[in-house]
């Protein structure tokens, strides 16, 4: 037996390994009411916000982020030029006005109280 040579089959070890869409597609895809499920305790649900506070801070996301794994999306689509230019002068304006209202009541106060402390 070993003088004879017998032709072996060649070993295929690229056959059990999955392929590129196993590895990217989820085990399950079951849609429900609101949410979608990706297979053993993965969810996936979709909010969109439309409208944003007029005030933001650094951090106003973080509550989110508390939540657990989360991944946001941001889109921003630029605006025009002329529109941006005027609301900052709107907004030039009016802040200039209440600062200068502030100011004539602060120096009105100041000189009310100046006079009653005279008398």
């Amino acid at each position: 037996m070993l003088g004879k040579n017998k032709k072996r089959k060649p070993i295929n070890v690229f056959k059990n390994m999955p392929s590129n869409m196993d590895l990217l597609l989820p085990d399950i895809l079951q849609e429900k009411k609101d949410y979608l499920c990706l297979g053993y305790n993965k969810f996936s649900r979709i909010f969109v916000m439309t409208v944003y506070p007029e005030q933001t801070w650094v951090s106003w996301l973080d509550d989110l982020f508390y939540i657990g794994d989360i991944n946001i999306s941001v889109k921003i689509e630029p605006s025009n030029n002329g529109n941006v230019i005027n609301q900052l002068t709107k907004k030039l304006v009016q802040s200039q006005s209440e600062y200068a209202t502030y100011s004539r009541q602060r120096k009105y106060t100041a000189f009310t109280r100046i006079r009653k402390t005279n008398r």
